[in-house]
C-alpha cells in the first residue's frame, strides 16, 4: 500500500487537476490519497469532498509541513509519497516512484 499525501491551502484553482491525475494512475498496487486542508477559506474542501477515493483531513492553518506531517501520521501505506496541490502527476508517477523499491533491494 502506498499513501499519497497532499497539503492544500486555498487550492480551489488547482486541486481538481491534481486529484484527477491521481485517480488515473497506472500503479497496479493499492494506494490511497489523503489531502490535508490547511485552513482554506475558499472552496478547496468542497472540491476535495467530491472525490470518493480521497480522504480529506482538516486542520487550522499551520503551513504545508504541518499538513504533510498530519497526513503522514494518518497514512496507512508502507511508503508515503508527497505532492503539492498545484502539481499534476504524470499517469505513471506512483509506478515510477515505487520502481526503486522493487528493482533494488538496497533501497529502503
Amino acid at each position: 500500500m502506498v499513501s499519497v499525501v497532499i497539503p492544500a491551502y486555498n487550492a480551489q484553482k488547482t486541486i481538481a487537476a491534481c486529484l484527477d491525475s491521481l485517480m488515473k494512475q497506472d500503479y497496479p498496487g493499492d494506494y490511497e490519497v489523503i489531502v490535508v486542508d490547511d485552513g482554506s477559506s475558499d472552496s478547496t474542501p468542497d472540491i476535495i469532498s467530491g472525490y470518493e477515493r480521497v480522504r480529506l483531513m482538516k486542520q487550522a492553518n499551520a503551513g504545508p509541513a504541518a499538513a504533510r506531517n498530519k497526513g503522514a501520521m494518518d497514512a496507512k501505506g508502507e511508503i508515503i509519497l508527497f505532492t503539492d496541490s498545484d502539481c499534476v502527476p504524470e499517469g505513471n508517477w506512483i509506478t515510477e516512484m515505487m520502481a526503486p523499491f522493487k528493482d533494488n533491494k538496497d533501497v529502503v
